[in-house]
This record gives C-alpha cells, sequence and structure tokens, in this order.
C-alpha cells in the first residue's frame, strides 16, 4: 500500500483532468477499476449469507488478485507523481487516490473479520494475502464420504445439550401439560391441541437445528450438522497444541485448524480431543492408511498388587513378548511422551496405547518401554512371568506375577481369542521352578 496522498499546494494552476489522464498513460482506468472492484468486494463481504454471495462469483477473487500488481504499481506512481508536481486536491484523480486507499483499509478490516471467523490469524493484515487465503477457505468443497484409504477413527452425535440434561424433556413435558389444560379451558379441544403443536414446534425446531454427527478420520474432522454447512478440518493444519477441552459438563473442544472448529455438548469430546492430539503429530500423523492395525496386542484394565503396598490400577497390556503394566494416573504423561509435546489433557492411558497400534511391532514395543520407563510402570518378559491358568475364561480373570507382584485383569470378550493366541506364544512348557531359575 502506498502512503497516503498528500498535495503540497491547492492551486488553479497545473494539469487538467484531461491531462493526467494522459501523463498516467491508463493508469487512471486501472485504478476507477480497482475502485469498482473493491466497492464490489466490499459488498459480498457485509452481512449476513456473505459466503453465498461470495460463492456466486467465483471470478471476483481471482480477477482481483491477478490486477494486484497493475493497481499497486498505478497506486504508486500516480501518488509519487501527485506529490513531486504538487497536484491541487481538486482533480478526479485525486478523489480517486484518496477513494481507494480508504476503500482498502476498509477491506483489510473486514477481511480480517471474516477470516478470524474461520482461521486463527495475527499480526498486521496483509490484504492480498488474507484475502487468497479466505477465499481458499470458503470455496473448498467438503466431502462427506471417505475417500479411498481413510480410515474412520471416531464417530459421535450431538444431540440434546449436556448441559441442560435430562431435566429439559421434562420440564417441556411439564410446561406443556399445563398449558393444554389452559388451552382447553379457553379455545375447545381441537384448537387446543392445534396450539399446543404450535407452541411444541420451536424448541422442537432448535434441538434438531443443533444436532449433527461429528466424524473424525485418518486425515480430517467433520462436522455435518442437521441444518447449515458442514465444515472439514484436515489434520495436517492443526497447529501443535491447537485441541483445546474446557471443563464442566458441556466439555468445549476447540481445535485450531483451517478452518477453526468449535464444539459444545459433544458426546465423547475427551476421547476425540486425544485422538486429534495423537493423530495430528508424529510418530502417527499420516500413518494411519488402512484398518489393519497391529494384532497381537491386548491391551485390559489391570491391577498390580504387591504385599505390604496398596493396589495399583492402570493398563495392562500382553504382547507374545510379555506383558506390561501403566498407571492409570499416567495418562497426561503418557500423552506428552507420545506426541513430544506438553499436554493440558488427561487422556485414558488405554486409549493412547490402542493407538499405537497402528505401529510396527518393533516401534509400538519401543514405544511401551518409553512409556514404561517415564511413568513408573512395569515391564515382564514371558519367560519370567507366571501364569496361572485353568478353565476360568480369560474375560473373568487374567493373573500373572513375577516375584512378590501380581498383575490382575479381566479381558473383553471381543480381545479374548487374540489373547488366548498371544498366551500360546509363551513358554508355558517351563515349571515354575526352571522359570525361577531364570531370574
Amino acid at each position: 500500500m502506498t502512503e497516503s496522498v498528500q498535495t503540497p499546494r491547492r492551486s488553479s494552476e497545473g494539469p487538467t483532468p484531461e491531462d493526467v489522464r494522459v501523463q498516467l498513460e491508463g493508469r487512471v482506468e486501472v485504478l476507477e477499476a480497482a475502485l469498482r472492484r473493491d466497492a464490489m468486494l466490499e459488498s459480498v463481504l457485509s452481512g449476513p449469507g456473505w459466503k453465498r454471495r461470495w460463492r456466486e462469483q467465483p471470478m471476483l477473487v481471482q480477477e482481483w488478485l491477478e490486477q494486484e500488481a497493475t493497481v499497486e504499481e498505478a497506486l504508486e506512481r500516480a501518488s509519487r507523481r501527485a506529490r513531486v508536481e504538487g497536484w491541487a486536491d481538486t482533480l478526479p484523480v485525486m478523489a480517486t487516490l484518496r477513494k481507494l486507499e480508504a476503500r482498502r483499509e476498509g477491506l483489510k478490516t473486514l477481511v480480517r473479520k471474516r477470516l478470524s471467523l474461520l482461521v486463527s490469524v495475527t499480526g498486521a493484515p496483509v490484504l492480498k494475502v488474507e484475502l487468497a487465503r479466505l477465499d481458499r477457505l470458503v470455496r473448498k468443497r467438503t466431502r462427506l464420504s471417505l475417500e479411498p484409504g481413510e480410515v474412520l477413527l471416531f464417530q459421535a452425535a450431538r444431540s440434546l445439550p449436556v448441559s441442560l440434561g435430562h431435566r429439559v424433556p421434562r420440564f417441556l413435558l411439564l410446561l406443556y401439560s399445563q398449558a393444554y389444560v389452559l388451552l382447553h379451558l379457553l379455545l375447545g379441544m381441537s384448537w387446543a391441541l392445534v396450539a399446543l403443536v404450535a407452541l411444541m414446534l420451536p424448541p422442537v425446531f432448535w434441538l434438531w437445528a443443533r444436532s449433527g454427527r461429528v466424524w473424525m478420520t485418518s486425515k480430517r474432522l467433520l462436522w455435518m450438522p442437521a441444518l447449515g454447512e458442514a465444515v472439514s478440518v484436515p489434520l495436517s493444519t492443526i497447529v501443535p497444541g491447537g485441541v483445546h477441552l474446557g471443563v464442566g459438563p458441556a466439555f468445549d473442544l476447540k481445535v485450531d485448524g483451517e478452518p477453526r472448529f468449535q464444539m459444545s455438548e459433544l458426546v465423547g469430546a475427551e476421547a476425540l480431543a486425544t485422538l486429534l492430539e495423537l493423530h495430528s503429530q508424529p510418530p502417527l500423523r499420516g500413518l494411519v492408511r488402512s484398518g489393519v492395525r497391529l494384532g497381537d496386542v491386548v491391551v485390559f484394565f489391570g491391577s498390580l498388587e504387591e504385599e505390604g503396598k496398596a493396589t495399583r490400577y492402570g493398563c495392562a497390556v500382553l504382547r507374545p513378548g510379555g506383558v506390561s503394566f501403566l498407571p492409570d494416573e499416567a495418562g497426561r504423561q503418557v500423552l506428552s511422551v507420545v506426541t513430544g509435546q506438553k499436554s493440558a489433557l488427561a487422556p485414558d492411558v488405554g486409549q493412547v496405547v490402542e493407538q499405537l497400534r497402528w505401529l510396527s511391532g518393533e516401534e509400538f514395543d519401543t514405544w511401551l518401554t518409553k512409556l514404561v520407563t517415564a511413568t513408573g510402570g512395569v515391564s515382564w518378559s514371558a519367560q519370567d512371568s507366571l501364569l496361572k491358568r485353568d478353565n476360568t475364561p480369560l474375560t473373568q480373570v487374567f493373573r500373572v506375577s513375577r516375584g512378590s507382584q501380581v498383575l490382575k485383569g479381566e479381558v473383553e470378550w471381543s480381545a479374548q481369542s487374540n489373547a488366548e493366541w498371544t498366551l500360546r506364544t509363551w513358554p508355558d512348557a517351563a515349571t515354575p521352578e526352571q522359570k525361577r531359575a531364570r531370574k
């Protein structure tokens, strides 16, 4: 942007408007056309429905950007000549320069306002940069179906606001029952029923309009509302530390991506926030390309007991090579170790370990060792562990010991066959005495 136009003198002497047009060699026409484009762009961005108007004129921003270098040169040349030659501010070209500069300052503010609704923006606004960025975001088409190789990792619904709880239907039922009695007395049976239905429609519509579904895939976060535009946030655009989870019953979830995502009253917000943290950063970012995870891993809730010490509860991880235990209170620490970033989230340890199953077996074991070391957990090899087996299903009891420590747990039914297969790889032919001799 050029410096504000200033004229050192106000005089009737000097070039005529026709002389100025000739001297500027077509630049006056360039400035007048730019003023018209800026006015059109301002009208598109102003007021409700600006996105719809924006999409209805696909060439407006493209043309603005294509002509910007020519407009900047014309502004610079005309402003410099006006200062040097002391053109009178009554010349039409001077009014055009002033209007164009004022219009562009207004556009800077308006574009920044619209852009800040979609993404986080900082620093001094640069009109052509932010205009191009806004154009990409507004014109971006949201795919509602999965692409080949795109894996669904999470889905949940947003329906009745959690902050209102189950009291809303009961409250509405009481309210409408009292209203129906009153309307029945005043209007009669049939008209009272019609009036009651009419009263119920607004709150029902309000609840429906706020509902929708949230999906997270291996590539993006997708919000599909019952009413309004779908929003798609590529995981690659989420900045480190860009996932924020509020406190309280509403569980406000905010994600700094392109575009920005914000949601309240979302079922499973904590689990979704954890997945976003994990899959928007290494080592899992961009890794999930199929629906197949590491199979010989069983994650289940367990307890670690030792004589004379308090029982510790947490996550047990069964592998062909042995079994590990991570304490339940180490969720924040586990997530921070994996992502390499401090996190305000305190996820379920088992959820983080489950996501590491997208890694190879060697990588999984490396990360599991890091987590055990960082959290003060335990890890026993299959050779050093004493497995107690009888005819009791693993869904009822899993018990393995090493020295004075005993690890117990219950494997979920869906994972029992996998656990049975894994345990068959353990060297259970050795007697307990032989195992103790190996220590």
